[in-house]
């Protein structure tokens, strides 16, 4: 296990600053302190939490409306959307206070259904819990999805599209509670939007 230097509620601030942020409102103070608890917690050093930081500017830049909650989390759609990246030394992306988990089981949360970056559900994990279709493109996760995990309520549909140019092609459909930790070659970074429920 490799020996990090942890970080303060001060230092998060510091670190912050330095990446040329604002004098701090009342709501980004509050980041910050939730900032500095998580990396405290994860045990993260200063360059991991700018790193991240570049991670989640970059995404937010992509798919404006987003609001950052975390060290390693930004929300869409007052939280029914989130994106998690994976912490630092990590290959599957958790929140600070999910527990680590076996590597190659999925990590979806009861009642959601979850997109994987990359097979065995590592890489970025993005979330949904509201029923609707979404176009990948708009969360900046379009042709990205190696692996899968419905987890919503038992029964419940996830139809998964590839845009064809002209119209929208099925790839497949998946009823809670399942999960894929490998769409296979056929279907391996296609997904460009999704129906859940």
């Amino acid at each position: 296990m490799r020996t990090r230097t942890k970080i303060g509620v001060t230092i998060a601030a510091g670190a912050l600053a330095a990446l040329g942020m604002a004098a701090p409102s009342a709501a980004s103070t509050e980041l910050q302190r939730t900032i500095a608890t998580q990396a405290q917690q994860a045990d993260l050093s200063r360059s991991e939490v700018a790193d991240l930081q570049r991670q989640i500017d970059k995404q937010m830049a992509l798919t404006p409306g987003g609001e950052q909650i975390g060290v390693n989390q930004v929300s869409w759609r007052d939280g029914k959307a989130v994106m998690t990246f994976p912490l630092p030394g990590e290959k599957k992306a958790r929140a600070v206070n999910e527990p680590m988990g076996t590597l190659g089981t999925p990590n979806c949360s009861y009642l959601w259904t979850c997109l994987y970056q990359h097979s065995n559900f590592d890489g970025r994990r993005l979330t949904w819990s509201d029923c609707d279709f979404q176009n990948l493109a708009d969360w900046g996760f379009n042709d990205q999805t190696t692996s899968w995990h419905n987890n919503q309520s038992r029964g419940t549909q996830t139809h998964v599209y590839n845009w064809t140019g002209s119209s929208w092609a099925l790839l497949w459909t998946s009823t809670a509670p399942s999960s894929s930790s490998n769409v296979g070659s056929a279907n391996n970074d296609k997904a460009d939007g999704l129906w859940v429920c």
